[in-house]
């Protein structure tokens, strides 16, 4: 276990995704400049209860273990960070805060070939449920655009769960889960879902015109 400063957000971060913070709170602009001066390391995890900025928030302990590839100063108050998310973590212990949220962690090293496992039937299932998914919200919303069904056979499981249009409870389920396995099923049982929660608005939607 090692101890790693946390940034608790209010989004799921996966594992390969990049991603960028706006950092204004002053703790939080600590944490970063901390960060940047020991191997630019920090984690992430989902808030359960409050909120990013004043504290007081109940964090979820599974999380991303991420690193700091680029920073920008945009204003005397804010500061821009990209972003990797490397691998999963799992919080072991919260310590008091020290400025800001930091806690003794475990690193949840997964196999990449286990990721790779959207090439599987389940998998193809997955891209064309997310692929109808996306269909479905250009028609309701009105907008055009080529469908994105050729992009997704190029995406690997964790980049599929960052692209399907779910919840941050249900991607915080995704990150959880226990192995690739389990994580594939659930994006495919979610992913349905979602899809029929949508076939749902859109007759409705029409059955108003």
């Amino acid at each position: 276990m090692q101890s790693l400063p946390m940034f608790p957000l209010g989004m799921v971060v996966f594992p390969g995704s990049n991603f960028q913070l706006r950092v204004f709170e002053e703790r939080y602009q600590r944490l970063v400049q901390d960060a940047l001066t020991n191997n630019s390391h920090f984690g992430t995890c989902l808030i359960e209860k409050g909120h990013e900025v004043g504290g007081g928030d109940v964090r979820f302990n599974t999380g991303t273990y991420c690193v700091i590839v680029n920073s920008q100063i945009i204003d005397p108050e804010t500061l821009r960070i990209d972003c990797f998310g490397s691998h999963k973590l799992k919080v072991r212990e919260w310590l008091p805060d020290n400025s800001y949220p930091q806690a003794r962690i475990e690193r949840i090293i997964e196999s990449q070939i286990a990721n790779r496992l959207s090439r599987s039937p389940t998998g193809l299932e997955i891209q064309e449920e997310i692929g109808k998914c996306y269909e479905l919200i250009k028609t309701i919303k009105g907008i055009k655009g080529p469908p994105i069904s050729g992009k997704l056979k190029e995406l690997d499981l964790y980049q599929l769960c960052n692209i399907a249009p779910l919840g941050q409870m249900d991607r915080y389920k995704l990150l959880d889960a226990d192995s690739s396995t389990t994580r594939e099923t659930l994006l495919l049982d979610l992913i349905t879902e979602e899809r029929r929660t949508l076939e749902g608005i859109m007759k409705f939607q029409n059955s108003k015109d």
